[in-house]
């Protein structure tokens, strides 16, 4: 059969009907009703809190916590609807400020954030940046896992009420995105984010994706809860980005609910794992470390001493925020620990570095078609390379035969695959 990718620019992948087991994709849901009645519905039916509107009569000051660009919330259509409940609670637009919850990631461009949020928002609104290493920007939360004390923006401790808007899709590292995850790591400081990583290395990607209540999102919950979060609203969305459902309410308690919607939505049963796995990360790569997102379930889906084929644009490269991660290259977990001991590489690139090694050399190979990352740079940092998706196909055969079977994942990062 023909195959076509998400990325128009591609030819059309021919793939042998006797290997293929099946092409496989979610998100595929329609809307059932135009998003402002959908989000409108949540805000006006929240989940174990009260009314948003209730809550901010008793506040003089509110902190919305919006993610970025790196993530699928479609904000611009959400926080019109939760400033309205701010106001309607008596809140005028001069005590409500917007943080941008970047984590480790690069600040907005101008565009970026106006298509985030919505020019109206940003025009009436102040938007400011969360920096991870600025020690003056962080404070104490009273909690200490190891040496490591968390500390997140301080922002969170003067204001009354703190509200996180995002998005949640199944996620290797904490089982689903949204939540607390707007906190944890969204607005806290690097050491914090690189111990909730590691913690993830002590699982297995079957044991935390897909999975709302494990031990990484039991310490989201309880840091995002001690940093003073109150209320959620979080929106599903297909691949196309428009909105299915929101939940709202309590942080813990909404995101519960809103998982096990989102899990009807993309859940995916997979008949058996594959010698090769083909997947994209369409609208989730804007460099290698965005598109991971995609490879974690593809190597659930990917039999041991398999080959997965990763077709990503990737026009920021390897890790945009990260150089460290493209000179270490992805190796081994004593490596990389010493590494991180040392200081010259922060845990949170070492947990990248980690889980790619463990995909494309301890389980498999990994072969990379990507018009943002060169041959040179792709095979400097461990992934054999094509210039196409044909061309990684044919090399695939070559390594597994030429009855070697084949899935396909589409859209591979909002997949929780069942096998």
């Amino acid at each position: 059969m023909l195959y076509q990718f998400p990325y128009k620019y591609l030819p059309p992948l021919e793939i042998p009907d006797n290997n293929l087991i099946g092409i496989f994709e979610a998100g595929l849901e329609k809307p059932s009703a135009p998003a402002a009645e959908i989000v409108t519905r949540a805000l006006r039916n929240p989940i174990g809190a009260p009314l948003l509107s209730e809550l901010a009569r008793e506040a003089s000051s509110a902190l919305i916590l919006c993610d970025d660009n790196t993530r699928y919330t479609p904000a611009h259509l959400v926080l019109p609807h939760v400033i309205e409940e701010l106001h309607r609670g008596g809140l005028s637009n001069d005590r409500i400020r917007i943080l941008i919850a970047a984590g480790t990631h690069r600040d907005l461009t101008p565009d970026e954030r106006i298509a985030k949020m919505g020019k109206s928002v940003v025009a009436s609104h102040p938007v400011e940046y969360h920096r991870c290493t600025d020690q003056n920007e962080l404070v104490s939360i009273g909690k200490k896992v190891g040496d490591v004390e968390f500390l997140v923006n301080r922002r969170l401790r003067e204001a009354d009420l703190v509200i996180g808007v995002g998005n949640i899709i199944p996620h290797s590292i904490k089982g689903y995105s949204g939540g607390g995850n707007i906190v944890l790591p969204g607005v806290s400081g690097s050491a914090s984010i690189g111990v909730m990583h590691w913690r993830n290395l002590d699982f297995t990607t079957e044991e935390i994706l897909g999975v709302r209540d494990n031990p990484v999102r039991e310490m989201i919950d309880d840091t995002a809860l001690k940093s003073g979060l109150r209320y959620i609203v979080n929106t599903i969305v297909n691949n196309g980005i428009e909105i299915l459902d929101t939940v709202a309410g309590h942080p813990v308690e909404a995101h519960r609910e809103g998982a096990r919607r989102a899990s009807r939505v993309f859940d995916v049963s997979i008949p058996r794992r594959a010698d090769i796995v083909i997947f994209d990360s369409y609208k989730n790569d804007l460099d290698f470390w965005q598109a991971w997102k995609g490879l974690m379930p593809a190597s659930v889906c990917m039999k041991p001493g398999g080959v997965v084929i990763i077709v990503a644009e990737c026009c920021e490269g390897i890790a945009h925020n990260a150089p460290e991660a493209e000179t270490y290259g992805f190796r081994e977990i004593e490596k990389v620990r010493e590494l991180c001991l040392t200081g010259r590489l922060h845990p949170i690139v070492g947990h990248l570095i980690i889980t790619v090694y463990r995909a494309i050399t301890e389980k498999g190979r990994g072969i990379l078609v990507s018009r943002g990352i060169s041959r040179e740079r792709a095979e400097k940092v461990g992934f054999l390379y094509a210039g196409s998706p044909q061309e990684a196909l044919e090399m695939a055969f070559g390594m597994k035969g030429r009855d070697a079977s084949v899935i396909v994942l589409r859209h591979a990062g909002n997949i929780h695959p069942i096998i």
